[in-house]
């Protein structure tokens, strides 16, 4: 039995994918971009790479796709080029999703296409309990995404809050395209702190919010990474669906601004324009819900 698993996209999406990869019964070779390459190469041999969007490349990626007369593809990505993946691929049983619900969890969709191989094993929810070493702060967002990014005084006011619980240092992360804003942030954080923004590999990244003792952060690809190595980890929403995007495992949570979201429903599709979405936003719930994971 030789399978495949299709997973492109940004950062958070293929770490979103990582719970249900580890799941499967055999090692299956993973067809992503460079970057999932990047992210995934400390846990997985096998790549076909993606490395443009460009009709020859594609092509050319099927075509290899063919040759290997996969027994399974199974297609984590369900967008219209990897629909054209699993039509071309010559591969004996495809397992996708006809229909993704938003109101679902991305790892629950992610999981209910792996099952329909019956060759995964049920998720991994085991814990152990971090050590004391420091918590990550990843207040970036890329600058597309600045609407994602919350008012310094809410970062004093989250820092302050932590280094009063646990005293511990704090570690800010971000990539290039963050460095000058999370190095401002920077200024307002309590405590021994310093920032890493830009200055990290993807597998650098990895094994910070691996070895940390807590993540806070935005709705992002770092916050999905941290909770995946089952980091305890709170998520700040404001323009993004917290239901649908929200980190993974018992040991996480996310958080909204419950004024602005009065009546608790979230955006239906993420929103780049700024707005109040997290003036009123507390982590004090967050850190209740997360003490058993907290010691």
């Amino acid at each position: 039995m030789n399978l495949a698993v299709i997973k492109f996209s940004a950062l958070g999406d293929i770490a979103e994918s990582l719970p249900v990869l580890r799941a499967f019964k055999q090692t299956p070779t993973i067809i992503t971009s460079p970057l999932g390459k990047a992210l995934l190469q400390d846990e997985f041999d096998d790549f076909m790479i993606l490395s443009n969007k460009k009709a020859l490349t594609l092509a050319k990626l099927i075509w290899k796709i063919r040759k290997q007369k996969f027994d399974w593809l199974i297609d984590l990505q369900n967008n219209d080029r990897s629909r054209l993946i699993d039509y071309l691929s010559n591969a004996s049983r495809i397992a996708n999703h006809d229909t993704i619900v938003l109101t679902q969890n991305i790892n629950t969709i992610l999981y209910e296409i792996a099952q329909k191989t019956s060759l995964v094993n049920p998720l991994d929810t085991t814990f152990v309990s971090k050590e004391r070493s420091y918590i990550v702060l990843n207040c970036g967002s890329s600058p597309k995404w600045a609407s994602k990014r919350l008012p310094a005084h809410k970062w004093h006011e989250i820092s302050a809050l932590l280094y009063e619980r646990f005293h511990l240092p704090f570690i800010l992360t971000g990539d290039a395209s963050e460095k000058e804003y999370v190095e401002e942030i920077l200024k307002s954080i309590v405590g021994e702190k310093k920032s890493v923004a830009g200055k990290t590999t993807l597998q650098d990244l990895k094994k910070i919010l691996s070895e940390a003792f807590l993540t806070v952060s935005t709705d992002s690809g770092p916050m999905h990474l941290s909770a995946v190595q089952k980091t305890p980890t709170i998520g700040l929403f404001g323009p993004t669906n917290w239901i649908k995007a929200a980190p993974y495992g018992s040991w996480s949570t996310a958080v909204y601004d419950t004024h602005f979201y009065a009546n608790a429903t979230p955006p239906m599709k993420s929103l780049m324009e700024h707005d109040h979405y997290f003036d009123h936003i507390s982590i004090d719930q967050a850190l209740v819900t997360l003490s058993a994971y907290l010691v």
